[in-house]
């Protein structure tokens, strides 16, 4: 429970930070801690729509809810991207590792 205005102030701050962080460390390379802070962010999600807002601070959330959403949205296509990429040089590697074969084999 989200005790007071502060508080949902305080949060509501930590969730655009949250999203924010997690894009630039996604542009950056850092699944591994995007993976970190998502869990983070979920258990702050759960936590911020557990209950209504104080009516002066539902825009707020509101606004930034719909801000993460548009940060998922490009978090995604550069997780796209990356996996793109991995899948490539895995093909790539077991090509090398066929033509290594052929040519021990002969």
């Amino acid at each position: 429970m989200i005790a007071t205005t502060d508080d949902w102030e305080q949060r509501i701050k930590l969730l655009r930070l949250l999203s924010v962080e997690m894009l630039e460390l996604a542009q950056a390379g850092g699944w591994s801690e995007v993976s970190e802070w998502e869990r983070k962010r979920q258990a702050l999600l759960d936590e911020l729509f557990q209950e209504a807002p104080p009516g002066e601070l539902a825009p707020a959330l509101e606004t930034a809810a719909r801000a993460a959403l548009a940060s998922d949205a490009e978090l995604l296509e550069l997780a796209h991207r990356e996996m793109d990429k991995l899948r490539e040089y895995l093909r790539s590697f077991g090509q090398g590792s066929r033509a290594r074969h052929a040519y021990q084999s002969i």
